[in-house]
């Protein structure tokens, strides 16, 4: 008979505690099917700002990155209605939203400026009106 090493107490044929976490996968998997809700402007902001394309009607599009799985939730979920466009006052939101996170950890924080600047250079995203032309 062994003496466990780290708790002398606890019985040797205790099985070890298990954590129940959803699978990576399963995670994914939810980000690919709300990638469905995108709009072709959200496609190009998202190519713009970190160079994947997320094709729309692809069958299995693979593992999309953190700014796009945060726009395709809240497309999911209503929080970005269809027909609304992204702004720069959403995506300042976004990253104050995953700021005040209790993680710690911003997933899109790489991505902002370049997200913001596509949307200066298109002219949307609630940016002023050149009505100099």
């Amino acid at each position: 008979m062994s003496i466990p090493r780290l708790n002398p107490y606890r019985s040797a044929l205790t099985p070890p505690a298990t954590v129940n976490r959803p699978v990576t996968r399963d995670r994914n998997q939810h980000a690919r099917e709300d990638a469905a809700s995108l709009t072709d402007r959200d496609r190009e902001l998202i190519y713009q700002a970190t160079g994947q394309r997320i094709r729309p009607g692809e069958t299995n599009p693979g593992w999309i990155n953190s700014l796009a799985a945060a726009i395709a939730a809240d497309r999911a979920s209503g929080r970005l209605a269809p027909t609304q466009e992204i702004t720069a006052l959403y995506l300042n939101d976004l990253f104050r939203r995953y700021d005040q996170s209790p993680t710690g950890r911003n997933p899109i924080a790489g991505y902002l400026e370049p997200a913001l600047r596509h949307l200066a250079q298109s002219g949307s995203g609630g940016g002023r009106l050149d009505v100099t032309a």
